[in-house]
């Protein structure tokens, strides 16, 4: 008896290769006679559950001389998981570039006095005020040095060398960049240029030369004064942080500078203006 319980791996096997006989023989008879028919009727049970056996011991087979199976499974479960994420990443990223663009577009269809090309931006410099960026966008679409360059949130700054299909702008971080600007509220005029930082850290550009009793306070709106002729008045570009009460020889006041130049993608360039805005 401890024998043939030392053979037991060898007796379940013979067990069901004899079970899959048995199936074997009630699944291939075909005949129709009643007497089968009445014979077969009541091994019904036995043969579903012979049936039963076949599939078990089949899989079970089917697992462990076929491992592989398993492993090419999960790793095209893998492979599937892995192109929804992307589709997903795509889709993300895709919705992000139309809001963008969906902004620029109603900035220009607000200011239909002026001709925009919509650029995006291909290149930075590597230093840390971001005073130079590359458009993709050139002389084919009509692009010349010092042109305007905007977003729906201020001024980007100037044209300063165009290409065939890219050009160069000087930004407002630049420390030669001057634009000439007023004080929305108080129709004063000055000069905007230069940047002023705490710590490396960039906080805003400084305005100059305001008429020695200029009125001007903290959240004062300034804009482009269309001075000079190479920005459209009018345009934002951006609010009093600081009033310097220093007098004369420094700057007047301190100007935010909302446009994330680190992460900018997007820009106007402005090709035409037909007329002046209000």
């Amino acid at each position: 008896m401890r024998k043939i319980w030392k053979n037991r791996p060898m007796w379940i096997a013979l067990t069901a290769i004899v079970l899959l006989i048995v199936l074997a023989a009630f699944t291939a008879n075909g005949n129709d006679r009643t007497e089968d028919g009445l014979f077969r009727s009541a091994l019904t049970p036995a043969a579903d559950f012979l049936h039963s056996v076949q599939k078990s011991v089949g899989g079970f087979f089917t697992r462990v001389f076929r491992p592989s199976a398993l492993s090419e499974e999960n790793e095209r479960l893998q492979k599937t998981v892995l192109e929804q994420q992307m589709k997903l990443a795509l889709l993300d990223e895709t919705e992000k570039e139309n809001a963008r663009l969906s902004e620029l577009l109603n900035f220009a269809e607000a200011n239909p006095n002026m001709r925009f090309v919509t650029a995006s931006v291909i290149g930075r410099d590597s230093n840390p005020y971001i005073d130079t960026i590359t458009l993709n966008a050139g002389s084919r679409s009509g692009v010349t040095e010092k042109m305007a360059v905007i977003t729906a949130d201020g001024v980007v700054g100037r044209v300063s060398e165009v290409g065939p299909n890219w050009c160069r702008v000087k930004t407002m971080c630049d420390e030669k960049m001057r634009i000439s600007v007023m004080v929305q509220r108080t129709r004063d005029e000055g000069m905007l240029g230069g940047i002023y930082e705490q710590d490396g850290e960039i906080l805003g550009t400084l305005l100059y030369y305001l008429p020695g009793k200029a009125d001007i306070r903290e959240g004062d709106i300034i804009r482009t004064s269309g001075i000079g002729g190479f920005f459209p008045k009018g345009l934002y570009v951006g609010t009093v942080l600081s009033v310097n009460g220093e007098g004369k020889g420094t700057h007047d006041a301190i100007v935010s500078t909302d446009i994330d130049f680190l992460h900018l993608e997007n820009a106007l360039i402005v090709v035409g203006v037909d007329e002046a805005i209000g």
